[in-house]
């Protein structure tokens, strides 16, 4: 789990999202072991720097009220690893976790924070796996920089997003600023899990962060 605090209403985050760590696998299940992150890091993204573990993080504020330049976001398209999945917009369960996509063929984004296209880290998370089969994200890993995001918004509004590079973070040990905070241009980040799936607490021991760019237009 990823700890977020918002400096705004007090809002402790936990980021158990992007697998399937709350659903145990039944013992029939035949999956392949999930995929290794191999998505060769680049130079960080423009962002915050990275805070130590369990650090608290200052990602956007709550909004206020609405903000009509950036519309919310309707559907994911991710065209190098044939992604194309509809949008759910999640907040926080009542003990302070991070929700997950209800369907697993869906990504969520954390509508607390920025949205896609708005200056600063919007966060988009996607099941690696499901308890029979493989999820949305299961090919997260594959993506290389310059492989294009599209999010289209509800609006009918499309941005393009530039994956720059990516990490693996131990799940409860990350760089919120960097993933969750403020930045100089509008970023989107994609989670999903990653490592060796802990069966006694039902987690996977790692997350995989895909860093994405907005491309100008």
């Amino acid at each position: 789990m990823i700890r977020v605090r918002f400096l705004g209403p007090a809002v402790a985050l936990l980021l158990a999202a992007c697998g399937t760590a709350a659903t145990p696998r039944s013992p029939e299940a035949t999956l392949p072991s999930p995929p290794v992150a191999s998505v060769a890091a680049s130079a960080a993204p423009a962002a915050s720097a990275s805070a130590p573990s369990r650090v608290s993080a200052s990602p956007a504020p709550s909004p206020a009220g609405p903000r009509p330049a950036w519309a919310v976001p309707k559907e994911l398209i991710i065209p190098a690893i044939n992604v194309r999945a509809a949008v759910e917009h999640v907040g926080t369960t009542p003990d302070g976790t991070m929700d997950v996509p209800k369907d697993p063929s869906d990504v969520a984004w954390f509508e607390k924070g920025f949205r896609p296209g708005e200056q600063g880290n919007a966060v988009i998370a996607g099941h690696l796996d499901s308890a029979t089969d493989r999820a949305v994200f299961w090919d997260l890993n594959k993506l290389k920089p310059g492989d294009k995001v599209l999010v289209q918004g509800e609006d009918g509004s499309e941005h393009t997003f530039e994956v720059i590079g990516a990490e693996t973070y131990p799940y409860d040990r990350a760089p919120l600023d960097k993933i969750f905070g403020p930045s100089d241009v509008p970023m989107l980040n994609l989670i999903t899990c990653n490592g060796t799936f802990d069966r006694a607490h039902r987690n996977y021991d790692k997350r995989l962060v895909v860093f994405t760019k907005a491309v100008p237009g």
